[in-house]
């Protein structure tokens, strides 16, 4: 990651240097996508304004933030971009209909349990975008919660694959992949 900084009506400091470079170097181990880092730091009329902009792989992320302290201000812009980066990750990263191992995870589908369980019926998935992500015991514990007798459909974490956990005859909670009907 390669990172600019550039300072407008002062000089820069060896401490606000290596803040900003602390500050940026925790943002390049969150996300490894990123290559260019321009940090412009300005003073004027008594205001500190802090200006970054993260440029890497399909990705361009703007923050500005003011105030009277250049530390500050400058910390602000590192949490909006963090929240920007976030977001970034979550609508273009480990989105359930994309292809696993071969099987369309699509909306609107039937699903069955991929593998000998009484889960016997088969499933409607009509927005899978609204499913709830759960690891496997997080789902089991969820659904024991819930003290519901249907299913709970979910995206299973783990497997990257739509799962279901359901209560069986002898009343105890099971976890089943679900594979798309044919």
């Amino acid at each position: 990651m390669n990172i600019e900084i550039s300072a407008r009506h002062f000089e820069i400091t060896d401490s606000l240097r290596e803040h900003v470079d602390e500050k940026l170097s925790v943002m390049g181990k969150f996300y490894d996508g990123i290559d260019n880092v321009h940090v412009i730091l300005d003073l004027s009329s008594g205001i500190s304004r802090s200006h970054v902009q993260l440029r890497g792989d399909r990705l361009r992320l703007d923050s500005r933030s003011k105030g009277h302290d250049m530390y500050f201000s400058f910390d602000d812009c590192v949490s909006s971009l963090e929240r920007q980066l976030k977001k970034f990750k979550e609508t273009h990263h480990n989105h359930p209909h994309r292809i696993k191992n071969g099987n369309n995870l699509i909306s609107g589908a039937w699903y069955v349990a991929a593998e000998p369980s009484e889960l016997t019926v088969p499933v409607l998935l009509e927005d899978a975008a609204e499913l709830k992500r759960f690891s496997t015991n997080a789902a089991m514990t969820e659904f024991e919660v819930s003290g519901s007798d249907d299913n709970l459909i979910f995206f299973n974490t783990e497997t990257d694959c739509f799962s279901a956990a359901y209560r069986t005859s002898t009343g105890a909670t099971q976890v089943v992949e679900l594979a798309r009907k044919e």
